[in-house]
């Protein structure tokens, strides 16, 4: 028999690390819960489980603590709890192989119990979601379980860490056939407090995190319900010296520091008794290893087999409910491993996949490959030998069934090897295909009345939840399902629980929803890249062949094609690829309706049926490197409480990777004068600055990666131009809760509305949204978006505000308008 070393190696050397230097511990567990104001003794649902003298190899020395919430509109006993609660216990000690496989098995069989009352009674509009942490302990290891968004908080010595999954948000139990769920594990030490909570008071975290030199754990509970609002359920665990049990206290008593000897009970499952009073230990670190993949092997894989003479009863037969049973089950001493359960460590080999072997020598790197490749060949012929034996089968009943059918009943039919070939192959067809009907009459429909039923129960979530950001979250939850219903079998009801989850979901998230509409019945052979709009045209920039498009508008939308405004040779001067464009003002020396400028500062100025004509910037002292950006402000001077009228508009050009913002001035709409720099000699860094809006002393830059510049010029000697960078935004909507909502969009342009309201609008190209900010206070005022599915599947390329306050957005060829911008 061979003995696979390795495997022995790995196993005693992951027990020298998990077990080698920690201290033998107990949880004890004081209930938390109020119910419409009153306190209770008890939290339903709540239970501690020790192994069963028959427990799966690997769960002997495993206790198990199963916490479990259920909501809905249907009312549960007490004790459909503790069955739940039996069930899932019996599954995790009947599983063999990982921890985290058993924790899993437990899960699931809470989830099809939950999930099979669901679809039994959602025809009369009852549901009822789970909220399932399991934590299993093994010596000081405590590997937990979570489904559904439940929290788990680890504290110690002013410090509180908390386990919990966004992602699960708006998931449980009994709303589908696949699970969610989140792994992780705790190295626990004596003086260690935890708390679990299906929902965590956002103050319980930070006084658990206060507490000081252990306080009584009636004192902890007395003032974690006092801080607490409303009603609240959850467990506080005090972590001490012991054995490796799991039981409860009663409240105004301290657990022991040191085991008990006692009697197990035939209540020794679910709840042990309370322990007397002793000193309270010190408290050393705890260490929070933390996420464990779904699949991760057992630690324990060569446990030791129970002793025969165990004296724990069966842990799942049906047990009186009592408040707190007269003992505490305690675990014995693990006992010397017997050598004969060396003979089973190739059967154990698989769990040690997960190992990392890149370092193993090219020799044995090789075998590994060769024997990966032998067992897939392996299993390649037996594929192949039961498909020749279910043929054979096939077509030796329907040789002897056939006759039957023919007349006289002869005992037996010969038929040609082209026939028998076929109806061998047809047989499974058939049954595929029957198959394949069934589903699609039955499954389909299953799985469309699963996933109506999830966002039912999120939507009743969200109706009931008073915090905005857990709103927010049901709601998103309630709309994926939703969606994903509809996708199956669009019904009225499916439209109806979208439309309403989408507007309870913008209206928690300050977006407005605009009617966009296309401007052209085609997208035109363009990449737009910017835009600038008066009252009579809209003009775009291809960026593809850097010139201008102009489109008049009237009531449609027409494309000029006469229209001649873009790169070429004007006399001896090269204009390149145009960069931006400005609309000009009606009145101006050229007669000119547009503006645009190359990289190297040229001028063309062009209008509606004229050759466009070249205007070259003078230059400025640095010489230009790169103009990134152009802007045009016409607009007062606010100068010492007294408003000083320009002569003229001044045009703004940024060249970012000079570090320059260059002013000119015009003469009768001619930009032929010297620039005065927009800085003094206090520049700021703007290398990355990607465009630039004014208005009147104020100055914005946008940033590549999102940031804004804000900067105020100075008109008086002696005193700088100041510039603020970057500015704080401000969320003004609590829905997001924690969430960032500025770091997720990817801004790429920006302008400035008009008088009175002025504000920044910019564009979330990746996100296919405009934002609004306060110019002043720098709030988000809102969020414009187009309903879903209006923009192609990709990004936004520009945009631009009319003086009618219509919003243009471009994407690819196509240029999009809302009319009814607020």
């Amino acid at each position: 028999m061979r003995i696979n070393f390795t495997s022995i190696m790995i196993v005693v050397f992951r027990k020298f690390l998990l077990c080698g230097d920690a201290v033998p511990i107990d949880l004890n567990i004081l209930s938390l819960h109020r119910l419409n104001g009153q306190e209770q003794s008890r939290l339903p649902g709540l239970a501690s489980f020790a192994p069963p003298s028959r427990a799966a190899r690997g769960r002997e020395r495993e206790t198990l603590l199963v916490a479990l919430t259920l909501n809905g509109n249907i009312a549960f006993s007490d004790e459909e709890y503790a069955s739940l609660t039996r069930d899932a216990a019996a599954a995790y000690y009947a599983a063999h192989g990982a921890l985290t496989g058993a924790l899993r098995a437990a899960a699931e069989k809470v989830n099809r119990a939950l999930l099979e009352r669901n679809l039994a009674s959602s025809g009369r509009g009852q549901y009822v979601v789970g909220l399932l942490t399991l934590a299993a302990l093994r010596d000081s290891q405590l590997t937990i379980l979570q489904c559904g968004p439940t929290h788990v908080v680890a504290a110690h010595a002013g410090e509180a860490r908390r386990l919990h999954d966004p992602a699960l948000a708006g998931k449980g139990l009994g709303l589908s056939q696949n699970i969610s769920r989140f792994f992780s594990q705790i190295s626990l030490q004596p003086g260690d407090r935890l708390l679990l909570c299906p929902a965590l008071p956002p103050a319980w975290e930070t006084a658990l995190a206060l507490d000081r030199g252990l306080p009584a754990p009636d004192a902890v509970r007395k003032r974690l319900m006092a801080i607490a609002d409303g009603d609240v359920s959850g467990a506080f665990i005090l972590v001490t010296e012991g054995t490796g049990s799991v039981g409860f206290i009663a409240a105004g008593t301290t657990p022991p520091a040191t085991p008990q000897p006692v009697e197990a009970s035939p209540a020794a499952d679910s709840a042990p008794a309370t322990p007397p009073p002793a000193p309270e230990p010190s408290l050393p670190p705890a260490h929070i290893v933390g996420r464990v993949p779904d699949d991760a092997p057992s630690a324990y894989a060569i446990p030791p087999q129970p002793p025969a003479d165990d004296p724990i009863a069966e842990q799942f037969a049906a047990a009186p409910a009592r408040t707190f049973p007269p003992s505490i089950p305690r675990a014995r001493p693990p006992e010397p491993e017997p050598a004969a359960e060396i003979e089973e460590v190739e059967e154990e080999e698989p769990e040690f996949e997960a190992v990392d072997v890149s370092t193993a020598p090219p020799e044995e790197r090789a075998a590994r490959r060769a024997e990966a490749q032998r067992r897939a060949a392996r299993v390649a012929v037996g594929g192949l030998q039961t498909w020749r034996r279910v043929r054979q089968q096939v077509w030796e009943r329907i040789r002897k069934f056939l006759p039957h059918l023919l007349p006289g009943g002869e005992s037996d039919i010969s038929l040609p090897i082209p026939a028998m070939t076929f109806i061998s192959i047809l047989v499974p067809l058939l049954v595929v295909t029957i198959a394949v009907m069934v589903y699609a009459r039955f499954g389909v429909s299953a799985q469309h009345n699963a996933l109506l039923t999830q966002a039912r129960v999120l939507r009743q979530q969200a109706m009931q939840e008073t915090d905005l950001a857990r709103k927010r979250e049901s709601w998103d939850g309630a709309l994926e399902y939703a969606t994903r219903a509809e996708g199956i079998d669009k019904t009225s009801e499916t439209q109806s629980l979208r439309q309403e989850a989408q507007t309870q979901l913008d209206a928690l998230l300050g977006v407005t929803r605009l009617r966009f509409a296309p401007a052209f019945s085609a997208p035109l052979n363009a990449q737009i890249s910017r835009m600038a709009v008066s009252d009579s045209d809209l003009y775009m920039l291809d960026a593809t062949d850097g010139k201008i498009l102009r489109a008049a508008i009237d009531r449609a939308y027409a494309l000029d094609e006469k229209f001649i405004c873009g790169a070429g040779i004007y006399g001896s001067v090269t204009v390149g690829s145009l960069v931006d464009l400005l609309v000009l003002p009606k009145a101006n020396m050229l007669n000119s309706s547009v503006l645009g400028v190359d990289a190297a500062g040229n001028l063309l100025y062009c209008a509606p049926g004229q050759t466009p004509r070249l205007m070259t910037l003078p230059l400025p002292p640095t010489y230009w490197k790169h103009v990134t950006a152009i802007w045009l402000d016409g607009g007062n001077l606010s100068l010492d409480g007294a408003d000083v009228k320009l002569r003229g508009a001044r045009l703004y050009v940024l060249d970012a990777p000079a570090r320059a913002i260059w002013v000119y001035t015009d003469t009768e709409g001619v930009f032929m004068n010297q620039p005065l720099t927009f800085f003094g000699d206090q520049i700021p860094e703007i290398q990355d600055a990607i465009d630039v809006v004014v208005s009147g002393d104020d100055l914005y830059l946008l940033h590549a990666d999102g940031r804004i510049t804000y900067c105020k010029h100075s008109w008086i000697d002696g005193i700088p131009t100041r510039c603020q960078s970057p500015v704080k935004l401000e969320n003004t909507f609590p829905a997001y809760g924690n969430e960032d909502v500025f770091a997720k969009a990817h801004f790429t342009q920006m302008i400035l509305t008009g008088q009175p309201d002025t504000s920044l609008l910019l564009l979330d190209a990746d996100g296919q949204t405009v934002y609004r900010i306060g110019a002043r206070d720098y709030k988000l005022q809102g969020i414009f978006a187009a309903p879903p599915s209006v923009f192609p599947a990709e990004r936004l390329g520009a945009l631009t505000f009319s003086p009618s306050r219509v919003l243009y957005l471009a994407s690819g060829g196509q240029v999009y308008f809302a009319s009814e911008t607020p």
